[in-house]
C-alpha cells in the first residue's frame, strides 16, 4: 500500500471524527466527575510551533527489523470509510508510515520521521506584547467514550483564547462543542480527559508526541478568527501536561521522560499547555482533510496549514477530581 503524505500537511495530534450539528442531542446536565480550570495570563511565554521532522522513539516505533505503530496495523481495525480516508491522507494522526522513516547508516535503527509535522523542535517565541492568553474550563461528566455520534457526550468545555503568529497577526478561537475521536484504541473519556496519560505508547493521540501525564485535555470543534474576521471551522485539541520541551526547546522522546527540573525549558514549571488547530474540516458526511486557513507564510511561500501553540507558563486555577 502507498501512503499519501501531503507536503507540509502531515499533521498529528489527537484527531477525531467530527460531523456537523451533532452536539445538539447530547444531554449536558449530568453530574460532574472532574472539573479543571486552567489559564495563562497575557505577556508570558508563548511559542508558535513550526513544521519540521520529528525524532523517532524506539520504544514507540520499534526498529526496521521489528517496526511498530505502522499505518497498516491501525487500518486493520478501521471499518468506517471516512476514517480510513482521513488516516490514509494524514497517517501520523495514529502512526508513522515506514516509507517516511529515516534510518541510521547501518539500517538498524530509525532516526526521524522525515516529513514535516507539527511536533518538531522548531518554534518561534512570541514577544510579550504579541504573545497570547487562554482560559479554559473542563467539565468532565463521563469516564468513558459514549456510543453514537462523535458529539454525543455530556462533557463540556468553556474556552477564551487569543494569540498571535510570528508575523503579528491576531487569532481568536470560539469553542463550539466537544467531540470524541473514533480512532481504534482511543480513549478520551467522553472528549474531556482528566488525570491520565496521552500519546506515545498509550494509543490515544499521535504517537509522535511522547507519552505524557495529562492534567486535563479536550477535543472539539472551534471557529477561527484572524484579525477580527472569521475564516475557518476546524477540529482542535488542547491538553495541559507535564513538561515535554527541553531547555533548547527540542521535544523529548519517550525514553527521555520524565524531564528533570534542570532539563525542562522553564525549570520551575511543572506543566505546560498545548493548543493545536488541525487541518480537519467537520462535515455531515464525516471528517475531511483541509489545511487550516492561517495567515502565517512559510519560507516556501505557502501558509502554515496548522496551528500549534505552546503556553509555557500556565496555571491550574481549579482542580477537582471525583466531585459530584
Amino acid at each position: 500500500m502507498q501512503f499519501r503524505i501531503p507536503k507540509l500537511t502531515v499533521l498529528a495530534a489527537a484527531l477525531l471524527y467530527a460531523s456537523g450539528a451533532v452536539a445538539a442531542g447530547a444531554d449536558k446536565s449530568g453530574p460532574l466527575i472532574n472539573k479543571a480550570v486552567i489559564e495563562q495570563e497575557a505577556g508570558k511565554t508563548v511559542y508558535w510551533v513550526l513544521p519540521g521532522p520529528r525524532r523517532l522513539s524506539e520504544a514507540v516505533f520499534g526498529t526496521p527489523d521489528d517496526p511498530k505503530r505502522t499505518l497498516a496495523q491501525v487500518l486493520e481495525e478501521v471499518d468506517k470509510p471516512p476514517i480510513r480516508a482521513l488516516l490514509e491522507t494524514l497517517p501520523i494522526l495514529v502512526a508513522a508510515p515506514e516509507a517516511a522513516r529515516g534510518t541510521n547508516a547501518a539500517g538498524t535503527a530509525y532516526t526521524a520521521f522525515q516529513q514535516p509535522t507539527p511536533f518538531s523542535d522548531k518554534a518561534r517565541p512570541l514577544p510579550p506584547d504579541q504573545s497570547g492568553y487562554f482560559r479554559t474550563t473542563l467539565l468532565d461528566r463521563v469516564a468513558e467514550d459514549q456510543p453514537g455520534k462523535p458529539g454525543n457526550t455530556p462533557d463540556e468545555v468553556e474556552l477564551e483564547t487569543w494569540f498571535h503568529d510570528p508575523a503579528g497577526n491576531r487569532y481568536r478561537l470560539e469553542f463550539d462543542h466537544v467531540v470524541q475521536p473514533p480512532f481504534p484504541g482511543y480513549d478520551t473519556q467522553g472528549g474531556v480527559f482528566t488525570d491520565g496519560w496521552l500519546h506515545g505508547t498509550t494509543g490515544t493521540g499521535s504517537p509522535l508526541m511522547p507519552k505524557e501525564y495529562t492534567r486535563g485535555a479536550w477535543w472539539g470543534i472551534v471557529h477561527l478568527y484572524i484579525n477580527g474576521e472569521q475564516v475557518d471551522t476546524k477540529v482542535a485539541h488542547l491538553m495541559t501536561t507535564e513538561v515535554v520541551r527541553k531547555r533548547d526547546y527540542s521535544l523529548a522522546l519517550d525514553e527521555e521522560m520524565p524531564l528533570s527540573r534542570g532539563e525542562r525549558h522553564i525549570p520551575g514549571q511543572d506543566h505546560h499547555t498545548h493548543l493545536i488547530v488541525l487541518p480537519i474540516k467537520p462535515t455531515p458526511q464525516g471528517p475531511v482533510f483541509e489545511p487550516v486557513k492561517t495567515a502565517f507564510e512559510l519560507p516556501n511561500g505557502q501558509t502554515q496549514p496548522f496551528i500549534h501553540m505552546m503556553f509555557e507558563e500556565d496555571r491550574i486555577v481549579e482542580w477537582e477530581l471525583g466531585g459530584h
